[in-house]
């Protein structure tokens, strides 16, 4: 069965993590930075889609809050994108740094659209993945695969939510269609930098105590090292 929540539990989800129904001007002020850097990374090839979250997405940003970002790619592409997009921030100064990270972008989050499903690491009860995917903002979506990333959910239903689904969609500053080509040369440069870049990830990885969050493979980069999901569904549902 797939999993939803009443609106009691979106209730208590709200309560729990203070997220506020009407944006503030710290929240406007960080999706327009996001937009206006934003539109520049539909210059990098094989995008699919990029979406905001957390602190913005929730409503409840800080003059010390950064900008996370998830990123979805074309298959094989993976690494390409991410060391792309990772370079674009560093010259303009704006990828987070372990100094410097209020108003900054964190490159976090990457997937292929092989690995748009999450049900491999969905919990049981994952009501905060579920509202994750809920309230992200959409900001390039290229061949719709904003709404393909949402349909592949095989885990979730996300019926009784579709009004703030289609409200998110309205922050989506450029959509088109592609038929980009020499994919098979981005396919070959894909795997050199993976060889370069994937052991420095994963020694990463192995420094982190309890990395049972951290995701890395082929078709996924998940680096966040805060998962909190386990204690939010103990909060609401225990």
């Amino acid at each position: 069965m797939k999993q939803t929540f009443l609106l009691d539990d979106f209730n208590k989800f709200k309560t729990l993590l203070n997220i506020k129904e009407t944006p503030s001007i710290t929240d406007i002020n960080l999706l327009n930075k996001s937009k206006k850097y934003l539109k520049y990374a539909k210059f990098i090839p094989w995008i699919k889609l990029i979406a905001v979250l957390n602190s913005v997405w929730i409503n409840n940003s800080t003059p010390d809050s950064d900008i996370d970002l998830f990123v979805i790619t074309h298959k094989n592409t993976l690494w390409f994108v991410r060391i792309a997009l990772t370079f674009f921030m560093q010259i303009f100064w704006l990828r987070k740094t372990h100094k410097k990270h209020a108003w900054r972008f964190c490159l976090s989050f990457f997937c292929t659209t092989q690995s748009m499903d999450f049900s491999d690491f969905a919990i049981e009860n994952d009501i905060y993945l579920y509202f994750w995917i809920v309230h992200l903002k959409p900001i390039l979506d290229i061949d719709n695969t904003f709404d393909s990333f949402i349909n592949t959910q095989s885990w979730a239903d996300f019926s009784d939510y579709e009004n703030i689904i289609n409200e998110n969609k309205k922050s989506i500053i450029f959509k088109k269609s592609t038929n980009q080509k020499n994919y098979q040369l981005i396919s070959i440069l894909n795997k050199v930098l993976k060889s370069i870049f994937l052991p420095r990830s994963i020694a990463h990885c192995k420094k982190l105590w309890n990395p049972y969050w951290i995701i890395i493979h082929d078709n996924m980069l998940k680096f966040h090292n805060n998962d909190k999901r386990k204690e939010i569904k103990k909060e609401i549902f225990w």
